[in-house]
């Protein structure tokens, strides 16, 4: 790998809108962004998504940070583990439920919407199946949307991630 790259494409440059995009909601350059930066015309939707998912979404960070979180242990990607776990606890998720995630099921340290966003992950992640009396009992269908696309996107940027070979960011423990 180039030593100026931080993923196995060449470095490039971040584009100066996207630039702008992060800056505006507060936000400094990531490796999946510099990454995804050789491609700005797609780079600048996926940041998009990213902030409405974050900033837009009815689902509470805590439960939206958990399914992410499941996700990635799902996709085994380091890179997104590396940066939402310290989410997931700034959202509200206690070293307990963190510790467990891969043992949810068997934990009793989850709540019922909290098991529905897990079992759901597993739906989306695992093709296991899924539980539409659970989502109906703690999610309306607005909510349930915005989980189906967190899930989804979460999975898409893991397999963009794995594919480029994207470094976890310097200061970011793995």
């Amino acid at each position: 790998m180039d030593r100026s790259s931080v993923s196995r494409l060449p470095g490039t440059a971040l584009p100066a809108s996207a630039s702008r995009r992060l800056a505006a909601v507060g936000r400094d350059p990531i490796n999946l962004h510099r990454a995804l930066a050789h491609a700005p015309a797609l780079l600048a939707p996926v940041l998009d998504l990213i902030h409405a998912l974050r900033c837009d979404a009815e689902v509470s960070r805590g439960l939206r940070e958990l399914m992410i979180c499941r996700i990635a242990q799902l996709e085994g990607s380091a890179y997104e583990l590396a940066h939402h776990l310290p989410m997931a606890a700034e959202a509200g998720l206690d070293s307990e439920q963190l510790a467990a995630l891969e043992r949810w099921r068997e934990a009793d340290c989850f709540s019922a919407p909290q098991r529905a966003v897990l079992a759901y992950a597993e739906h989306l992640g695992a093709g296991a199946a899924r539980d539409d009396a659970a989502l109906d009992v703690c999610f309306g269908p607005a909510e349930q949307a915005e989980l189906t696309v967190t899930g989804a996107t979460y999975i898409a940027l893991a397999r963009m991630l794995r594919a480029l070979d994207v470094e976890i960011d310097e200061g970011v423990s793995d």
